[in-house]
């Protein structure tokens, strides 16, 4: 029943609000401000990620989280994507191309955006750390994704990703993680935001408290944006130590043939070429 409804939840979703950069989903719980607090440490050292996590954040349309463009911090009415016009154009399509959205093909979610969307209808995220890797798992979809903390470099840039290639290393005690190599299939958010398989993503992990990071995601994508941009959010730590990653399964197309196209069965109009 927990995973009927959840793909319930993204097709209706998707169905009834279109991909609209600005459509609402039901808003977190707000939860009071972390205070700066100790936290955790590993053997080593470093400060211990170990558990289950959260983003105390919607960012569901993902410009409603930009801090910053191009380094300059940004008001509310600046928070869109600063696009080239060829992927302005795509998201300006991004409803009639509903049929390309990733998740409803059962991909997973890629970088970073798994780091919310993998977990909009419950879905966990558990982190696991040693001293050479972080491990991000996810029940949404069986994701996975191992980050090197070796100081290995990055894979060679003609292999593309659903996960991209993440390499971290610690700045104090900030985890610091760079992804390249990723595919240009998957979308941001909900709402079509796109990028090109020239995307960089930069995340920064920083504590506040043990149950509270500060999570900020840096994109540079030369071919898809004049500029980087930087989006902020908050991460909670679950409260229960023993949450665990159940069984996900996914059927391409079984519950969304609104937005397949014609040409297969569907509804869905595709977008014009010209």
């Amino acid at each position: 029943m927990k995973r009927l409804l959840h793909s319930i939840v993204l097709t209706s979703l998707l169905a009834s609000a279109g991909v609209n950069a600005q459509f609402t989903l039901p808003e977190t719980p707000q939860l009071p401000p972390p205070e700066l607090g100790p936290f955790d440490r590993t053997p080593s050292g470093h400060p211990d990620l170990n558990g289950n996590w959260s983003l105390d954040a919607d960012l569901y349309n993902i410009n409603t989280g930009i801090v910053r463009i191009d380094g300059r911090e940004v008001a509310e009415g600046e928070r869109e994507i600063p696009y080239t016009p060829v992927y302005a154009q795509l998201r300006a399509e991004a409803e009639q191309r509903m049929f390309e959205e990733p998740e409803l093909h059962c991909y997973m979610s890629g970088v970073p955006s798994h780091m919310w969307r993998q977990a909009y209808s419950g879905a966990g995220l558990i982190i696991q750390q040693d001293d050479d890797n972080m491990v991000f798992l996810h029940e949404f979809q069986g994701a996975r994704r191992i980050v090197a903390l070796d100081g290995r470099e990055h894979i060679p840039a003609n292999i593309k990703l659903f996960m991209g290639d993440g390499i971290g290393h610690w700045e104090g005690d900030t985890l610091v993680i760079e992804t390249s190599n990723n595919n240009a299939i998957t979308w941001l958010d909900l709402g079509g935001n796109r990028h090109s398989d020239q995307l960089v993503v930069t995340e920064r992990f920083t504590p506040i408290n043990n149950d509270a990071y500060d999570y900020e995601v840096t994109f540079a994508d030369p071919e898809a944006y004049t500029a980087s941009w930087t989006v902020s959010a908050l991460m909670r730590r679950g409260p229960d130590p023993y949450a665990e990653i159940l069984e996900f399964a996914c059927v391409e197309g079984n519950t969304d043939a609104l937005h397949y196209t014609e040409d297969v069965g569907g509804s869905s109009t595709i977008a014009p070429t010209e």
